[in-house]
């Protein structure tokens, strides 16, 4: 069984955004509108280094989906848009020990133990009985109105990505697999074509994949031994760096998003790190950031939810959010979004 971290404990590498923007660029939205709100500058997509809090893809994502014509073409699919584009050759080490992996069993393993690699926002969940397997894909843990959106893109990159070296094993098993997905057919359909399971029901509320136990250790062809423990060495090295990356900023994010909307003072957080105030914001500093500026992003991300998903008015945010004034929130909101919250409103 696996489950994924939760955003505000996560960093990514860039390339999921890039591509984001490329399919933003392509629908008339600029990148600069998309990173509106994150910690995300233009240049960080062309760093092949870099890596971003999964909090900021969140508010990319979101960007981009608020900024689409209301037309069912434009908003509908774009997941899919995003996803389908991936290759395992723009996951670099992670990648070829994807494709170094013994077996499926195997290769759930490398990418719960490198999740911060996958640039997956869902959650993976493996159950497994003497004779079958489900594989369950949930979104439910992520804010509502991005939902969608990261269920069909990491739905899609999944495909895009393993089917290259997982076709015999699929066309091997494809009478004994069968899926259920809540994801629209007609978004998936051209994916599905290059996919040799023949029993798949959509409309569904879940997304699971059945299969039998002996295809989940059934070998597959491209694995090699020597392959697989050289890139989980160099990924072991990623993944402290970008432990180390993450430092007191991280710390600080996480207990901003602790609870959702009630945020703790700068005193508050260095009594619970033990350090004194001085030193916390020193160390933020260090890291190119304040208190101040993550306490606005934890803000301003926390504020679409309350407005969106939950229902709140703008009044309501506003003093959950712990503004005294209303106006002061919605020029906030502004200057965050580039539009008044009441645009975030959900319809009554």
């Amino acid at each position: 069984m696996g489950h994924v971290p939760p955003p505000a404990e996560v960093s990514h590498s860039v390339y999921a955004t890039r591509v984001l923007c490329d399919v933003a660029n392509e629908r008339g939205v600029s990148t600069r509108d998309v990173l509106t709100g994150t910690a995300i500058e233009p240049a960080d997509l062309d760093d092949p280094g870099a890596v971003i809090a999964a909090l900021d893809e969140i508010v990319a994502v979101r960007n981009l989906l608020a900024r689409l014509p209301d037309s069912p073409d434009q908003r509908v699919g774009v997941g899919v848009d995003v996803g389908s584009r991936y290759t395992l050759t723009h996951f670099g080490l992670f990648g070829f020990a994807v494709m170094s992996c013994a077996n499926l069993r195997e290769l759930f393993t490398i990418a719960m133990r490198y999740f911060a690699l996958t640039m997956l926002h869902i959650d993976i969940t493996l159950f497994e009985t003497a004779d079958d397997c489900l594989l369950e894909l949930d979104a439910g843990h992520l804010p509502a109105d991005v939902q969608r959106f990261f269920l069909e893109r990491d739905i899609a990159g999944i495909l895009t990505t393993t089917m290259t070296f997982t076709l015999p094993l699929a066309e091997k098993y494809a009478d004994q697999v069968s899926a259920e997905l809540a994801v629209d057919e007609k978004l998936l359909c051209p994916l599905l074509e290059l996919v040799p399971v023949h029993d798949v029901a959509f409309g569904r509320a879940h997304n699971r994949l059945h299969f039998p136990r002996a295809m989940f250790d059934e070998p597959l062809p491209q694995a090699d031994r020597h392959t697989l423990q050289t890139c989980m060495a160099q990924c072991d090295v990623l993944m402290q760096r970008n432990e180390r990356r993450r430092g007191i900023t991280a710390l600080v994010r996480t207990k901003l998003f602790r609870d959702s909307g009630r945020f703790p003072t700068l005193p508050d957080v260095a009594a619970e790190l033990d350090v004194h105030p001085r030193t916390l914001r020193r160390r933020l500093a260090e890291e190119g950031t304040s208190f101040r500026a993550l306490l606005n992003k934890a803000r301003s991300t926390v504020a679409v939810d309350l407005l969106h998903n939950v229902g709140l008015t703008v009044e309501e945010v506003s003093t959950r959010l712990g503004y005294t004034e209303v106006s002061t929130f919605s020029h906030a909101f502004k200057r965050w979004y580039g539009v008044a919250p009441s645009a975030y409103s959900r319809p009554s």
